[in-house]
Protein backbone atom coordinates (compact mmCIF):
# COMPACT_ATOMS: atom_id res chain seq x y z
CA UNK A 1 0.00 0.00 0.00
CA UNK A 2 2.88 2.25 0.58
CA UNK A 3 5.03 1.68 -1.70
CA UNK A 4 1.54 2.57 -4.08
CA UNK A 5 0.93 5.68 -1.94
CA UNK A 6 4.47 7.14 -2.97
CA UNK A 7 4.56 5.95 -6.59
CA UNK A 8 0.85 8.14 -6.89
CA UNK A 9 2.52 10.81 -4.97
CA UNK A 10 6.08 10.75 -7.63
CA UNK A 11 3.21 10.85 -10.39
CA UNK A 12 1.34 13.89 -8.99
CA UNK A 13 4.71 15.60 -8.85
CA UNK A 14 5.71 14.64 -12.22
CA UNK A 15 1.86 15.58 -13.19
CA UNK A 16 2.41 18.76 -11.25
CA UNK A 17 5.79 19.89 -13.38
CA UNK A 18 8.05 19.32 -10.42
CA UNK A 19 10.42 16.48 -11.88
CA UNK A 20 13.82 15.33 -10.70
CA UNK A 21 15.48 18.79 -13.06
CA UNK A 22 13.43 20.97 -9.90
CA UNK A 23 14.54 19.03 -7.22
CA UNK A 24 18.35 18.94 -7.98
CA UNK A 25 17.97 22.73 -8.68
CA UNK A 26 15.95 23.38 -5.05
CA UNK A 27 19.15 21.11 -3.45
CA UNK A 28 21.24 24.55 -4.79
CA UNK A 29 18.83 26.89 -4.37
CA UNK A 30 17.97 29.07 -2.10
CA UNK A 31 15.33 28.34 0.50
CA UNK A 32 12.73 31.64 -0.63
CA UNK A 33 13.09 30.10 -4.47
CA UNK A 34 12.31 26.33 -3.31
CA UNK A 35 9.02 25.46 -5.04
CA UNK A 36 6.31 23.81 -2.69
CA UNK A 37 5.53 20.77 -4.27
CA UNK A 38 2.51 19.34 -2.47
CA UNK A 39 1.36 22.94 -3.28
CA UNK A 40 1.53 22.61 -6.69
CA UNK A 41 0.25 18.82 -6.96
CA UNK A 42 -2.87 20.16 -5.06
CA UNK A 43 -3.39 23.12 -7.53
CA UNK A 44 -3.07 20.60 -10.39
CA UNK A 45 -5.86 18.36 -8.52
CA UNK A 46 -8.27 21.34 -7.70
CA UNK A 47 -9.88 21.89 -10.82
CA UNK A 48 -12.73 23.88 -9.39
CA UNK A 49 -10.06 26.16 -7.70
CA UNK A 50 -11.75 26.30 -4.37
CA UNK A 51 -9.28 25.32 -2.52
CA UNK A 52 -10.57 21.91 -1.40
CA UNK A 53 -10.39 18.84 -3.05
CA UNK A 54 -13.47 16.99 -3.80
CA UNK A 55 -13.33 12.99 -3.88
CA UNK A 56 -13.96 13.42 -7.93
CA UNK A 57 -10.95 15.63 -7.97
CA UNK A 58 -8.62 13.22 -6.00
CA UNK A 59 -10.05 10.30 -7.67
CA UNK A 60 -9.43 12.12 -11.60
CA UNK A 61 -5.63 13.51 -10.21
CA UNK A 62 -5.13 10.28 -8.67
CA UNK A 63 -5.86 8.36 -12.18
CA UNK A 64 -3.49 10.92 -14.15
CA UNK A 65 -0.83 10.34 -11.25
CA UNK A 66 -0.62 6.62 -11.84
CA UNK A 67 -0.97 6.71 -15.98
CA UNK A 68 1.82 9.36 -15.87
CA UNK A 69 3.98 6.88 -13.38
CA UNK A 70 2.94 4.42 -15.57
CA UNK A 71 4.31 6.16 -18.82
CA UNK A 72 7.35 6.98 -16.89
CA UNK A 73 7.84 3.25 -16.88
CA UNK A 74 7.59 2.32 -19.98
CA UNK A 75 9.97 5.51 -21.17
CA UNK A 76 12.12 4.15 -18.76
CA UNK A 77 11.94 0.30 -20.30
CA UNK A 78 11.85 1.60 -24.28
CA UNK A 79 15.07 3.91 -22.95
CA UNK A 80 17.30 1.02 -21.61
CA UNK A 81 16.50 -1.42 -24.33
CA UNK A 82 17.21 1.45 -26.88
CA UNK A 83 20.69 2.26 -25.29
CA UNK A 84 22.21 -0.68 -26.46
CA UNK A 85 25.76 -0.11 -25.41
CA UNK A 86 24.46 0.16 -21.90
CA UNK A 87 26.51 3.93 -21.35
CA UNK A 88 23.49 5.43 -19.61
CA UNK A 89 22.42 7.70 -23.28
CA UNK A 90 21.34 7.70 -26.44
CA UNK A 91 24.76 8.43 -28.86
CA UNK A 92 23.85 9.42 -32.70
CA UNK A 93 23.69 5.68 -33.74
CA UNK A 94 21.39 4.81 -30.95
CA UNK A 95 19.20 8.30 -31.96
CA UNK A 96 18.98 7.15 -35.67
CA UNK A 97 17.50 3.78 -34.83
CA UNK A 98 14.83 5.45 -32.53
CA UNK A 99 11.07 4.36 -34.69
CA UNK A 100 10.18 8.24 -34.05
CA UNK A 101 13.70 9.64 -36.13
CA UNK A 102 12.87 7.03 -38.38
CA UNK A 103 9.28 7.67 -38.96
CA UNK A 104 9.92 11.67 -39.02
CA UNK A 105 12.68 10.61 -41.79
CA UNK A 106 14.51 14.07 -43.46
CA UNK A 107 11.53 16.40 -41.11
CA UNK A 108 14.11 14.48 -38.22
CA UNK A 109 15.43 17.04 -35.87
CA UNK A 110 19.11 16.43 -35.02
CA UNK A 111 20.47 14.97 -32.24
CA UNK A 112 21.67 18.38 -30.77
CA UNK A 113 17.90 19.89 -31.02
CA UNK A 114 17.71 17.35 -27.68
CA UNK A 115 21.01 17.00 -26.21
CA UNK A 116 20.43 19.81 -23.83
CA UNK A 117 24.19 19.59 -21.91
CA UNK A 118 25.97 18.97 -25.50
CA UNK A 119 27.29 15.57 -24.58
CA UNK A 120 26.52 14.21 -27.64
CA UNK A 121 24.16 11.75 -26.36
CA UNK A 122 20.47 11.62 -24.81
CA UNK A 123 20.59 10.87 -21.41
CA UNK A 124 16.91 10.00 -20.18
CA UNK A 125 15.08 13.82 -19.67
CA UNK A 126 16.42 14.60 -22.82
CA UNK A 127 15.28 11.19 -24.30
CA UNK A 128 11.85 12.31 -23.10
CA UNK A 129 11.60 15.98 -24.32
CA UNK A 130 12.42 13.88 -27.72
CA UNK A 131 9.28 11.71 -27.25
CA UNK A 132 7.30 14.60 -26.09
CA UNK A 133 8.18 16.29 -29.47
CA UNK A 134 7.83 13.54 -31.54
CA UNK A 135 4.85 11.25 -30.73
CA UNK A 136 1.85 11.72 -32.24
CA UNK A 137 -0.75 13.09 -30.26
CA UNK A 138 -4.12 12.16 -29.91
CA UNK A 139 -6.79 14.36 -31.95
CA UNK A 140 -9.90 14.38 -29.75
CA UNK A 141 -11.69 12.23 -27.46
CA UNK A 142 -11.15 10.76 -24.15
CA UNK A 143 -7.74 10.14 -25.27
CA UNK A 144 -6.72 14.18 -25.37
CA UNK A 145 -4.97 16.00 -23.04
CA UNK A 146 -7.27 18.25 -20.57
Amino acid sequence: MTRGIVAGCLGTLLLAGVGPTMAQAASVASPKAVADPAAEAFRAWDRSGDGQLSLVEFRAGWQRAQALAKTQAGLQRQFAAIDSNRDGGLDAAEYANLVLVKNAGRAAPPLARFDVDGNGKLAFAEYVKLVEALAPRPASGKDAPR
